[in-house]
């Protein structure tokens, strides 16, 4: 399976990064709770310090930047991408996600690579396996948790330590805390 060529195949055509961009989407948007449809995005590039998204000329259109090492590694590509996906979700023009986003972003693009590939991806940094684990706490006590918490607060790194601990109090404050910390990515 290439990931980066589409083939004419019965019906329609195979999968590539752009098809499964869209089947992330609907996934992450099933578990996490409607994208911010104000901001447009353009498509899939690659770039050296990738994966990231970014926003060319700060008018609302957004940009996916996977690393050159998922190059040819359609498994890799698709982490990463499923990874960028869930900052699709309620992007802020800037890099200002916290610990939460981060750690279901990382969880999520686990999940996605294990069932559509069968491979399992550990994150490279320490930083967001922490993350997904303090994220992965919160989704098993409720998996509709981020559905609840968006809809008083849609943009994800806004959350707050009082959202959660309103809507699941028995959660406790230093996951909370720790959830709604800005992200530190440590290399």
């Amino acid at each position: 399976m290439n990931e980066f060529i589409a083939t004419p195949i019965e019906g329609g055509f195979s999968w590539t990064l752009t098809t499964r961009l869209g089947e992330m989407l609907r996934m992450a948007e099933d578990e996490f709770g409607e994208r911010d449809k104000s901001y447009t995005i353009l498509g899939i590039e690659f770039q050296e310090s990738g994966p990231q998204i970014w926003y060319p000329g700060n008018c609302g259109n957004i940009a996916i930047q996977l690393s050159t090492s998922a190059i040819g590694n359609g498994p890799r590509a698709c982490y990463q991408l499923a990874h960028e996906c869930v900052h699709l979700l309620s992007p802020q023009g800037g890099r200002s996600a916290n610990t939460l986003e981060e750690g279901l972003a990382t969880v999520f693009s686990g999940r996605y690579v294990r069932n559509s590939f069968g491979v399992q991806f550990k994150p490279d940094l320490q930083c967001y396996a922490e993350a997904a684990e303090l994220a992965q706490e919160l989704l098993s006590h409720n998996p509709d948790a981020i559905k609840i918490l968006r809809a008083d607060e849609p943009v994800i790194s806004k959350i707050t330590r009082g959202q959660i601990m309103s809507s699941f109090p028995s959660l406790g404050e230093d996951l909370a805390t720790r959830l709604c910390a800005p992200f530190e990515r440590v290399t």
